[in-house]
C-alpha cells in the first residue's frame, strides 16, 4: 500500500501523541498493521505470530485480532480506525485474543479529523490467556469542531498470572459527545493497570468514562488511575469501579481532575467494594484547582494564571 492510499489526515493527529505516523503505514517498520477508513479496510501488514482478519460490513468492520500461543512480538500492533466525513455512523467490532504465554503491545488510534455530527460506536471483547503480558494504549483525535459522538464498549477477560496494561488518552483535538464502557476481569494473580486521561474544552464537549475493574481471581491486583480537566464549559465525568470479589486480592482507584472557568464541570465517582475478608480495595479522589504554590511559581517567571494553570494541565495529562 501507498502512503496516498490512506487518507494523510487521520493519521495527522499521531504526532500530537509523541507517535510517528509512519509505523501505521504497511510497509514501514517490521510490526502488523490495520488501518480502516470509515468501512474499508485500507491496508493490512501481518507478521509470524499475529493473525488480522477483517471484514466489511455496511458501516465499519468486524476485526479479528490473534496472538498465537507463545509469540513475543517485539514491535508494537499498530491498528487505527478513521474517518475523514464529516458526519455518518460508523460501527467497529473488534475481537482481540492474546492466547497463552504471549507477549504483545497495541497501539490503536481512532481519528476523526473532520467530524461535525459524526458517530463512532464501538464494541470490543478481549480474551487474554494465562501467563501474558498484553499492552493495549489507544489515542483518539476527534477533530476541532466538538462535532463527534463517540461510544465504545469493551469487555475483557485477563487471564491467570497475566500482566494487562490499559491506556486511553484523549488530549488532543476537542472531544465531543463522548461515553465510554470498559468492563475489565481480572483472574488468579493478574495484574491489572489502567490509565484514562481526558480533556474537555467547551460548552461543546461532555466526557463520561466509567472504567470498571472486577478482581475475580485469588491475589488478583489492580490500579485504576484517571485524569481529566475541564475548562470554558466543558464538562468531564470518571466513574473508576474496582469490586475485590476474591481471597487476598488488592486494588486501588485514583481520580484527579482539575476545573477552569465559569460553567466547566468536573464529577469523580470512585466505587469500591469488597465481598471477601482478606481482600483491600482503596480510592482517592482530588477535584478543583492546582495548589496556589504551583501557579505563584510559574507566574513569578512571566506567565499568566491561565498560562500557568495551562502548563500544569499538560503535565498532569502526561504523567503515568
Amino acid at each position: 500500500m501507498s502512503n496516498t492510499e490512506y487518507p494523510e489526515e487521520i493519521l495527522q493527529s499521531l504526532g500530537d501523541y509523541n507517535i510517528d505516523v509512519r509505523d501505521f503505514l504497511p510497509g514501514h517498520g517490521g510490526g502488523a498493521k490495520l488501518l480502516l477508513d470509515f468501512n474499508k479496510i485500507s491496508g493490512v501488514e501481518e507478521i509470524e505470530g499475529v493473525v488480522l482478519k477483517g471484514r466489511e460490513i455496511e458501516n465499519g468492520i468486524v476485526a479479528d485480532i490473534i496472538i498465537k500461543e507463545g509469540s513475543v512480538i517485539e514491535e508494537p500492533v499498530h491498528l487505527c480506525f478513521g474517518v475523514k466525513n464529516e458526519t455518518g455512523v460508523q460501527e467497529i467490532f473488534p475481537r482481540i485474543i492474546a492466547e497463552d504465554n504471549t507477549e504483545v503491545k497495541i497501539q490503536a488510534h481512532c481519528s476523526f479529523p473532520n467530524a461535525d455530527g459524526l458517530i463512532h460506536k464501538m464494541f470490543g471483547h478481549f480474551y487474554i490467556g494465562n501467563n501474558c503480558k498484553f499492552s493495549y494504549n489507544e489515542t483518539h483525535y476527534h477533530g476541532e469542531k466538538s462535532g463527534a459522538l463517540v461510544a465504545p464498549v469493551s469487555y475483557m477477560y485477563i487471564g491467570e498470572n497475566s500482566i494487562y496494561e490499559n491506556t486511553f488518552n484523549l488530549t488532543s483535538g476537542t472531544p465531543g459527545k463522548v461515553k465510554i464502557m470498559l468492563d475489565i476481569y481480572a483472574m488468579k494473580n493478574s495484574v491489572i493497570r489502567s490509565n484514562i486521561k481526558a480533556f474537555g474544552k467547551s460548552g461543546k464537549d461532555s466526557i463520561r468514562i466509567r472504567d470498571a475493574i472486577y478482581l475475580e481471581g485469588e491475589n488478583a491486583r489492580s490500579v485504576l488511575k484517571m485524569k481529566a480537566a475541564a475548562k470554558n464549559g466543558g464538562e468531564v465525568l470518571m466513574y473508576g469501579i474496582t469490586e475485590g470479589n476474591a481471597p487476598r486480592c488488592n486494588g486501588h482507584v485514583e481520580c484527579q481532575e482539575i476545573v477552569l472557568g465559569k460553567g466547566s464541570i468536573c464529577r469523580a465517582r470512585p466505587f469500591i467494594r469488597a465481598i471477601d475478608p482478606t481482600s483491600t480495595v482503596s480510592h482517592e479522589a482530588s477535584l478543583g484547582r492546582f495548589p496556589q504554590k504551583w501557579l505563584d511559581e510559574l507566574q513569578a517567571k512571566g506567565l499568566t494564571e491561565e498560562e500557568a494553570t495551562e502548563i500544569l494541565i499538560e503535565a498532569m495529562l502526561r504523567e503515568e
